[in-house]
């Protein structure tokens, strides 16, 4: 599903940017890179003695992106996070005892690839807002699998970014702060350097 999803972006952006006006953009591709702040709270643990897990942490976030501006108001960007190895607990059948890491067993490591359209507005002169949209697929390491039933998974992410241009220092840099929220209920506030080239 993600796979097309994906698909679908990405050829109604490639087909949008047959129409943009190039002669706005200088330089249409960019990188950046981020850290930030990171809080995970997927799954909640049943008042029933089941097996169920949750994974419920906070922890230092960091990404690293790419993107390609159509225009001065639209652009798509793929981007992987790492988000650390936050708290998870269990609970076991035929039991109400609960566990978790890193005392009763090891914490996932917890990732994703991001799938976004930003569509960008210049607020003034050297600061433009951006509403980001896309999908998302997170991966959990071991053991996510026997905590939750699954170690990752396809969904919608969304968030807020603002870019402050720097080129009185250095020609196509900017720095951002960015907010972005999943139904993973990862929710990460960042502070990252954006390179256009």
């Amino acid at each position: 599903m993600i796979r097309f999803v994906a698909l679908s972006l990405a050829f109604l952006c490639f087909s949008a940017g047959a129409y943009a006006d190039d002669d706005d953009i200088a330089a249409p591709f960019y990188v950046e890179t981020a850290v930030g702040h990171a809080s995970l709270d997927y799954n909640s643990l049943s008042a029933a003695p089941v097996n169920q897990g949750v994974i419920d942490g906070t922890g230092t976030g960091m990404m690293i992106g790419a993107g390609y501006l159509f225009n001065q108001y639209f652009a798509l960007e793929a981007g992987y996070h790492d988000y650390g190895n936050p708290t998870a607990m269990s609970q076991n059948q035929n039991s109400s005892q609960i566990g978790d890491c890193p005392g009763s067993f090891s914490c996932p490591h917890i990732t994703a690839f991001t799938l976004e359209a930003a569509g960008r507005y210049e607020i003034v002169p050297d600061l433009t807002g951006e509403l980001l949209g896309g999908v998302q697929e997170w991966h959990a390491g071991a053991p996510a699998e026997s905590l939750l039933g699954k170690s990752n998974g396809a969904l919608f992410v969304y968030g807020l970014r603002f870019s402050h241009g720097l080129d009185d220092m250095v020609q196509g840099l900017s720095v951002d702060i960015a907010y972005e929220h999943s139904a993973f209920s990862i929710s990460e506030t960042r502070i990252g350097l954006h390179y256009n080239f």
